[in-house]
């Protein structure tokens, strides 16, 4: 699989069969890139994160609570919040896993709160995790360490934090990074995309900050 960062919440999954691309986007002050995909997947209805207009092609739209399945691929979209509040403020939000190539892979989206047991139980077993830690609209950095100590996934790629240009109003990646220092391992790729093999999982759990095609990691 190889994982490439485009911006934001933005991923493009590339499976040997199928390409998944996360949470397209428009107005925070980037673009959307052309991108062919098969599947896209939508944590919730905001337009920083369900864009999907601004998708050069696509042949599925999952942004609905369900069990999925295509071919290899399992692909769950777990019912969760976009604040403490139980939607009240700003909504539901979906968390995504994907199964395949054996590996499982988990978007948390715009995830405002702890998980419930129920929803720890649903991503557990994790390989990959992709986590907002900019705070504000999401977990802030201290909540998304607490849920990545939880999971124990192999890979951690933060996500949806300040980048330059970026016009959405939340902080910068260095606070998550200074919690987890000395507790996870932590590699900055100055590159936007990473593959990841079963067979290459590392014994340690590692943070790895991807740059994108705007700006390098922060």
């Amino acid at each position: 699989m190889i994982i490439r960062w485009i911006a934001h919440s933005c991923f493009q999954l590339a499976f040997k069969e199928k390409t998944i691309l996360t949470d397209p986007f428009e107005g925070i002050g980037y673009e959307m890139p052309d991108i062919d995909t098969d599947i896209v997947t939508v944590s919730h209805q905001h337009f920083d994160h369900n864009a999907v207009g601004k998708v050069k092609s696509y042949s599925v739209l999952l942004d609905r609570p369900g069990h999925y399945e295509y071919d290899d691929m399992v692909i769950d979209a777990i019912p969760s919040f976009h604040d403490e509040c139980c939607g009240e403020k700003r909504g539901s939000n979906l968390i995504f896993t994907v199964g395949a190539e054996g590996l499982k892979v988990t978007h948390l989206g715009d995830l405002g709160h702890l998980p419930s047991e129920e929803q720890y139980e649903a991503i557990k077993g994790t390989d990959v995790l992709m986590v907002p830690v900019g705070g504000n609209y999401t977990i802030d950095a201290e909540k998304a360490f607490e849920i990545c100590k939880t999971i124990r996934p192999n890979i951690i790629i933060p996500m949806h934090y300040r980048t330059e240009g970026l016009t959405v109003d939340i902080e910068k990646g260095y606070h998550f990074e200074e919690l987890v220092k000395g507790y996870f391992d932590v590699a900055h790729v100055h590159r936007d995309e990473m593959e990841i093999r079963k067979d290459d999982l590392k014994h340690n759990t590692r943070v790895v900050y991807l740059a994108n095609r705007y700006v390098d990691a922060d």
